[in-house]
């Protein structure tokens, strides 16, 4: 045998040395590494199932590695089939020794019970030890980490028919010890991509700052499409918000890191929205609660002078928006059909100027709707201007909302309202003209199960309307002026609207139909 062949045969069998001893080592490895990783974890353990060390190119494969929290041992939050750790070789051109990271298929699975465990929890979630756990797995600091068909499942138990899923996710960073980039300026690639909700589809493309302090920083471009926003339903059910139909897109932007907050929704498309607000009694105290929250945070973000945030525009089209009221007696339900929703530029920034927005469609299914209005951005408290006109709704089908609030129904009439209101550094100025024609309110089919009181009130207010019907144009209005300070300056713009919507109908729009019914003929206004 020459030279060579000596050679050749000598390092074979130091290769079958290493191969051999590296099978004897790979038990005692799993034992440390497992208890390494769980020395380095908070509340947390990971089991791993093998472990195989490749002496060759000094990779080391983990298989079947599987997370539960402590209290919870036999429901695992992630299982991971495959998880490959090795040297990446390239960089040793630029003096560094770090590691690449490959994990196949992992499947996480959080639950709300868990979602608000951790946000009780009085270890924060970056103090757990997850990046000292992740880096007990090699011995080298992590540059680059490629994340393959992963799937994610947040779970309601109150509805677990329904979960939340992300699937088929692919994520991609590299650089993230940068290697070939100086610090603090987004030298590492970032890519995430997947399916949201079964039919929609996301995608993210930008660069991150893995080293950042005292947290990462981000700048991506995100864009969603064809999302199913029924799937969220329960998530907004939770909120009063019952969701049964549209399909979302949308395009933005996100800068977030230690100097700066940006958020930019360039475009939100949303088309077939089917939603309706459940108002109840049983969740009067929840519904404030949510509604002081949401104005504390809407508070600090218009407060926050090193954040950003704006939205460029909002469509929705061809859509339903309804109120359930099922505190009252009868219950009842007002809704806007066709719906069409217009909002641009919208900014917490006073220098972006102020947001327009636009409402149109069928109240009730009948009467024509236009709202239009002015958003000024403000961080004292909610400034807007606001313009109402709804014509000839069909009075009848809110027959169940007048027998909640005013203890009567009608057959027919038609009612028209219009409004102006501007709230402007906290005064509420403007007013509400209801107008009611053609009513038209007892009928002995309709009436004919209700008592003799019942009855005798019916047919007095059918008289008294059959005066008003003898009138030259048939119609009575009455206008309600609106005026004062908000009492609370932090309240939130949308909870103000629906508040002197709410005001107005039950202050000056059924008082309208009671003067339809017969108050005297003065009230009369054709103007």
């Amino acid at each position: 045998m020459n030279r060579f062949g000596k050679l050749a045969a000598g390092l074979g069998a130091l290769v079958l040395l290493v191969a051999v001893a590296s099978l004897f080592m790979e038990e005692p490895l799993r034992l440390y590494l497992e208890r390494k990783i769980n020395q380095s974890l908070e509340g947390y353990s990971v089991r791993i199932g093998a472990i195989h060390f490749h002496p060759i190119g000094f990779a080391l494969d983990i298989e079947n590695l599987v997370l539960v929290r402590d209290d919870q041992p036999d429901l695992p939050i992630a299982t991971i089939p495959l998880w490959t750790a090795r040297v990446h070789w390239k960089a040793l051109t630029s003096g560094r020794l770090v590691n690449d990271h490959y994990i196949e298929r992992p499947t996480f699975r959080i639950t709300r019970t868990l979602a608000k465990q951790e946000a009780l929890d009085e270890v924060p979630v970056q103090e757990r030890g997850w990046q000292e756990a992740v880096e007990s797995i090699y011995p080298l600091k992590i540059n680059q980490v490629r994340i393959v068909d992963a799937d994610l499942t947040y779970l309601d138990e109150a509805n677990p028919a329904r979960p939340l899923r992300l699937s088929h996710v692919n994520v991609y960073a590299s650089n993230i010890r940068n290697v070939h980039s100086r610090e603090h300026q987004y030298p590492s690639e970032l890519f995430l991509e997947g399916r949201l909700f079964d039919t929609g589809r996301f995608h993210a493309e930008g660069h991150a700052d893995f080293l950042a302090e005292p947290h990462l920083g981000i700048k991506a471009d995100v864009l969603m499409d064809h999302v199913t926003l029924a799937s969220l339903l329960p998530v907004t059910g939770r909120h009063n918000v019952q969701l049964s139909g549209g399909l979302m897109s949308a395009e933005g932007f996100v800068e977030y890191a230690p100097a700066i907050s940006v958020v930019e929704l360039k475009r939100l498309t949303i088309d077939g929205l089917h939603v309706d607000y459940v108002h109840a009694k049983q969740t009067k105290e929840a519904e404030k609660a949510r509604a002081v929250a949401t104005a504390e945070t809407t508070q600090k973000i218009h407060a926050n002078e090193d954040g950003r945030v704006r939205i460029g525009q909002i469509k929705i089209v061809n859509s339903e928006v309804g109120f359930v009221n099922e505190a009252t007696t009868p219950t009842y339900r007002l809704y806007l059909t066709d719906a069409e929703i217009d909002l641009e530029n919208y900014s917490n920034q006073f220098r972006d100027g102020p947001a327009s927005f636009n409402l149109t469609g069928k109240f009730m299914g009948t009467g024509r709707t236009d709202i239009t209005g002015v958003l000024r951005p403000d961080t004292a408290s909610p400034d807007f201007e606001l313009k109402v006109k709804i014509a000839d709704t069909q009075v009848r089908p809110m027959n169940n909302l007048l027998r909640a609030h005013g203890d009567f129904d009608v057959v027919g009439g038609r009612f028209s309202v219009y409004s102006e209101m501007d709230i402007d550094h906290g005064t509420i100025t403007g007013y509400v003209k209801p107008l009611i024609k053609d009513l038209d309110v007892y009928d002995t089919q309709q009436d004919r199960d209700k008592d003799l009181w019942q009855k005798l009130y019916q047919g007095l207010i059918e008289d008294m309307a059959a005066l008003l019907r003898n009138a030259p144009h048939k119609e009575v209005a009455t206008k309600a002026d609106i005026s004062g300070q908000i009492n609370d300056p932090q309240t939130e713009t949308l909870q103000v609207v629906v508040g002197l919507i709410q005001n107005a109908f039950f202050e000056a729009i059924l008082p309208g139909f009671e003067r339809a019914s017969g108050a005297d003929q003065d009230a009369v206004d054709h103007g």
